[in-house]
């Protein structure tokens, strides 16, 4: 009878024994960190590796060296060897099932790669859906879904998949300043002049706004805020301007302040800010 050691001790589970199994287990978990952690370093080296497609491309490679690493310690089980086996034999009504429950994971997975590749949006961009009334700041990209950080500081998970077919106003893409626009009304009786001279007023006092205008408008005498008289309303004249801003929680805080502004100096001017009135008549029969 052949004499047994130690290498062969749980060789009934174990296609290498049980000792050799841990040896590999733990050869394979330490590769994979140093590998995982070299790719880290190479791609953190200069800013162009640190973008999204290469962090995408990162995360990729580290989830095929994991799994290598799962799937070499599974290959010395004996048990789960059968298990696999089966597996790979299983019905087609099986296989169809598995394939229609990974289709959606897949999709997402496909539609990241994209969104990484062509960057319609990235962290830290200011964007919004309005197909389905969401909009916030983009906090994370992941294989499976895209968080989105809301003005009520609310977090969405949207999948990667609906990410890539929605229509998406991106509100920093390209550009340096952030406008909110604001419309105010005014009775057709006010002075329009006045009108544009206290919103100007107005504007250039609120220490958000920014002034959009190039040298070359400067110079040409372009009014540092644009004010338009946009409707004959049916109550009033609709005036809209742009409250300008280098950051979105600025244009909110500024435009906040240039309403209540001007509410006191209507008010103080006497220039009528009309309202929706009803007039209730009761007729008596008696």
């Amino acid at each position: 009878m052949e004499e047994k050691t130690i290498w062969d001790f749980g060789s009934a589970y174990f296609k290498n024994g049980l000792l050799n199994t841990l040896i590999i287990a733990a050869a394979a978990i330490l590769i994979t960190k140093a590998l995982t952690t070299l790719l880290r370093k190479l791609f953190e080296r200069t800013e162009r590796t640190r973008s999204l497609p290469f962090v995408y491309l990162r995360k990729i490679l580290t989830f095929i060296l994991y799994a290598a690493a799962v799937f070499t310690i599974i290959a010395q089980i004996k048990p789960l060897q059968d298990l696999g086996v089966s597996i790979l034999g299983a019905t087609s009504i099986i296989t169809v099932i598995v394939g229609l429950a990974a289709q959606a994971t897949f999709g997402n997975f496909i539609s990241g790669f994209f969104i990484s590749v062509y960057q319609p949006f990235k962290v830290g961009d200011m964007i919004a859906l309005p197909e389905k009334g969401i909009a916030g700041t983009v906090r994370e990209i992941t294989f499976r879904h895209t968080v989105i950080r809301s003005i009520e500081n609310t977090e969405y998970v949207i999948p990667n998949s609906v990410m890539d077919s929605a229509v998406i106003e991106n509100r920093a893409y390209g550009q340096s300043f952030y406008k909110r626009m604001i419309r105010i009304s005014v009775g057709y009786d006010s002075d329009t002049t006045l009108v544009r001279k206290l919103i100007t007023q107005t504007v250039l006092s609120t220490k958000e706004y920014v002034d959009p205008r190039t040298d070359e408008e400067k110079a040409n005498g372009v009014p540092p805020v644009a004010i338009r008289l946009e409707d004959f309303g049916a109550s009033g004249l609709e005036f809209i301007f742009f409250m300008v801003s280098s950051n979105l929680a600025d244009s909110y805080t500024g435009a906040s302040k240039i309403r209540t502004r001007l509410l006191e100096e209507f008010r103080m001017h006497n220039i009528n800010i009309p309202y929706q009135t009803v007039d209730v008549n009761i007729k008596n029969n008696g």
